[in-house]
């Protein structure tokens, strides 16, 4: 019997018991595992650590944060893949941006002066540049670009009423921002880094979200719903020759290009609970990288290429987890 069935037939639960309570040493009980369960990845977080270190070949399941509360949209704030920046729920009514140090740990309020709600940070890869979506009241948002080495933040508005731009991503030289705008449909668009020359690129029925560059800067990575229900699509860079590359009933979300474009890692609820996934660029050879009745979302890959951050719900609480990435993972 496969992993798959033996997950349906209700067995899968019972192996973490069995093997907890064997009195083999922690190391044979790991061995024992990757021969009873080849894609033992998925069982990471049932697992507890202290009773099962895991082994080199699957890496370390690290939980970065550790007060519980609502997170998202992490990312690395530059190549070292030394800090992160992240949306934290402060308080009923206000998200604010807050930064992580992986060395140490410590987490502090990036603009701690900062009353009104910001979320969906982009970062340079350099770490000069920050984007980030502001909250000017009445429902009416703002993307505002700030240099890190002394200029003056730019807050731009596109439209009046209850609008404004989402999830901004910079280009690999920084020289030009993705965001996603609703006028009409809503569509991507670019603009320069002083917030001029406005590009119109996908506009198609539908919703268009959370675009991002190919490292290369030759693609453009995002999700729509213009085939009825949302799924991930690659485009030239100026928006010509959309490519699908999932197709299912349910919803991809949030996608991510890999440091060196081979894969991306994106979000859905294809197997009823939204989980993390992978595939190659082309769509091939997608695995589901989580398996856990909570939710587990907003993948970042880390600047190796080797793993990503996430927001994993554990017990109720939200956290975020550093999870390696198998080079080749299970369709399960």
């Amino acid at each position: 019997m496969g992993n798959a069935e033996c997950t349906r037939a209700g067995r899968l639960p019972h192996l973490p018991l069995i093997l907890r309570n064997c009195p083999l040493p922690a190391a044979r009980r790991l061995l024992l595992l990757r021969c009873l369960l080849p894609s033992a990845y998925c069982l990471l977080f049932l697992l507890p650590a202290a009773c099962c270190p895991l082994p080199a070949v699957f890496g370390q399941v690290r939980q970065l944060t550790h007060d519980g509360g609502l997170k998202s949209d992490p990312v690395f704030v530059d190549r070292s893949g030394a800090e992160l920046v992240f949306v934290n729920q402060a308080d009923p009514v206000t998200m604010c941006l807050m930064r992580l140090n992986l060395g140490d740990g410590q987490v502090a309020r990036l603009r701690a002066d900062e009353t009104r709600s910001e979320f969906e940070p982009a970062c340079s890869l350099d770490g000069r540049y920050r984007a980030f979506v502001r909250s000017m009241g009445n429902l009416a948002l703002a993307l505002v670009i700030q240099d890190t080495q002394g200029g003056r933040d730019r807050e731009l508005t596109f439209a009046q009423g209850f609008s404004g731009p989402r999830s901004p991503a910079f280009s690999p030289d920084a020289s030009r921002i993705l965001f996603s705008f609703a006028d009409g449909q809503q569509a991507i668009y670019s603009i320069d880094r002083e917030g001029g020359d406005q590009r119109k690129l996908v506009d198609t029925p539908g919703i268009c979200n959370w675009p991002s560059f190919s490292p290369d800067g030759r693609q453009l990575l995002f999700a729509s719903t213009r085939d009825g229900n949302f799924e991930i699509y690659t485009s030239q860079a100026d928006g010509s020759q959309p490519r699908r590359l999932t197709d299912n009933p349910r919803q991809d979300l949030r996608p991510r290009f890999s440091p060196d474009g081979r894969r991306i890692v994106f979000t859905s609820n294809r197997d009823g609970n939204y989980e993390l996934y992978v595939m190659q660029a082309d769509g091939s050879h997608l695995g589901r990288l989580t398996n856990h009745p909570e939710r587990d979302d907003y993948a970042t890959w880390h600047p190796d290429g080797r793993q990503i951050v996430a927001v994993c719900e554990r017990s109720g609480r939200q956290d975020l987890y550093l999870l390696p990435v198998p080079d080749v993972i299970s369709a399960k």
